[in-house]
Parts: C-alpha cells; sequence; structure tokens
C-alpha cells in the first residue's frame, strides 16, 4: 500500500474482545475526523464478551493488520476436538469454544487471513505491523527495555516505523534507527480503569503521533462479562476493574 502525504492511520491493539471499548474508540475516531486507515497489532477477540462484534466492525471500517498471541492460541488448535488433561485445559477449552461459537465463517476467515508481520509502504517511508516483537508475537518491549535486548528482537529488520503491542503500554521511542510506537490497548486498560488507548498517526513529511485516551462505561463490560458465566470471567473482570495488565501464561 502506497500513500503519500497528509495520510493518517488510527493503530489499534489488544482488543481483547471488549466490543464497548471498540465502539468508542471509533466514535472518538470519527468525531477527530477519520482516517485512511484502520491498522490494527493483534490479540483481537479472546478474553471479553464481544469476540464477533470486534471483528465485525474492524472489517466494516476494512482494518487491516496481524495477528496477536491470543488470535494463534485461539485459532492453531482444534478446540472441539481438544482433549482436556488438566483443569486448566478444562478451563482454556471451555474458553476458547466460547469465542468460537460466536465468530461466524467470514469472521473466522478473516481472523486467519491476518498474518505475523504486515508491511507498509507511505511515502518512501517504511512501516512494519507486529503484535510483540518482528521476532516473536510474546516477546516484551517497553519504553524502559534496554536497547540492545530490543535491537535483539528487531534483528534484520529493515524499517523506518515499528508499530507494535502486546504489552499494553503506549511509548514513542526511537531504537538505532527505528522510530517504535506502542498506541496501548483498547480493550484492557493498564493505569486508567473505564478507558481505551489508541494512537492517531500523520505523515506529512515526518511521522507525528497523537496517543488518544477515550472513556466508556466500563462496568456495563463486566456485567455482560459476568453474566456470559465463562471461565476466567471473574479474572477478566477483575483485571478491567482495577486498570492491570496481569497475562495469563496459559493464553501463550
Amino acid at each position: 500500500m502506497e500513500t503519500g502525504q497528509g495520510t493518517r492511520f488510527a493503530v489499534l491493539a489488544d482488543l481483547h474482545g471488549n466490543g464497548d471499548a471498540l465502539r468508542a474508540v471509533l466514535a472518538d475516531l470519527d468525531g477527530c475526523g477519520g482516517v485512511d486507515r484502520l491498522l490494527v497489532l493483534g490479540d483481537i477477540v479472546l478474553l471479553g464478551p464481544d469476540p464477533g462484534q470486534v471483528v465485525e466492525l474492524l472489517m466494516a471500517r476494512d482494518g487491516i493488520g496481524v495477528y496477536g498471541n491470543t488470535d494463534r492460541f485461539l485459532l492453531d488448535t482444534d478446540w472441539p476436538a481438544f482433549q482436556p488433561q488438566s483443569e486448566e485445559d478444562e478451563a482454556d477449552r471451555a474458553l476458547c469454544v466460547w469465542a468460537l461459537e460466536r465468530l461466524d465463517e467470514r469472521a473466522q476467515a478473516w481472523l486467519r487471513a491476518l498474518p505475523f508481520r504486515r508491511d507498509l509502504e507511505v511515502d518512501g517511508q517504511r512501516l512494519l505491523l507486529v503484535h510483540a516483537s518482528p521476532r516473536s508475537d510474546r516477546d516484551v518491549i517497553q519504553a524502559d527495555t534496554p536497547e540492545d535486548d530490543v535491537l535483539a528482537m528487531m534483528a534484520g529488520v529493515r524499517a523506518d516505523l515499528l508499530l507494535l503491542g502486546h504489552t499494553h503500554e503506549p511509548f514513542d521511542r526511537s531504537v538505532g534507527a527505528v522510530r517504535l510506537i506502542n498506541p496501548g490497548a483498547v480493550g484492557y486498560p493498564r493505569g486508567q480503569m473505564g478507558t481505551a488507548r489508541y494512537a492517531l498517526l500523520t505523515w506529512d513529511g515526518r511521522w507525528r503521533v497523537e496517543f488518544r485516551l477515550v472513556r466508556y462505561e466500563i462496568e456495563k463490560t463486566v456485567a455482560r462479562l459476568l453474566a456470559a458465566r465463562r471461565p476466567y470471567r471473574l479474572w477478566i473482570a477483575g483485571t478491567l476493574r482495577r486498570a492491570i495488565h496481569t497475562p495469563l501464561d496459559t493464553l501463550e
């Protein structure tokens, strides 16, 4: 995809099946005048109460992007046929079957077509989209990750701008010749309860980024989540209410 000066993207990461948060983000985006394209950085459907709604909203906006580790976890196993060997396996199977039942064939096809990484070009600028790092969908790159560690994760990368998520932490930093931007999480806040984060990215001869924070009625989301009566609902509700990000190792 080649575009020129004045190109504007909305960058979204870690939606985690939270339809209320995504709708709030899209309303805010429309209020800002819209964008040329929606870029999605993975962890799209698993955990929240609205996996199908989230994918439908992204498809309606012609969103493009990459998968995240929880998307891979959901889609790489035949969960209906999976034979659990532990209570954790039982919970994982129930969670994933529940999510898959809320994704129609079109939504599942869209998710399965997402790549690990996506390269874009804007006016000669090279953009690389990943979920966690160019090396793995489970790497952790944060604002204070040592530069040598980040360089190891970016080995061989040829890009001017690296867009990534996974940590639910917004940041804008440069490592070597590459600028890294994490827009924060749409579906699971880190720091402020009842908020969703995303970034507006504009090219006008140089990249300008605006980090957006949007509020929504999180208790409505929690109520629907608890009503679903499925595994991990209490843990998920707690993380939403405390605005913390504690990854579930089992979903790796």
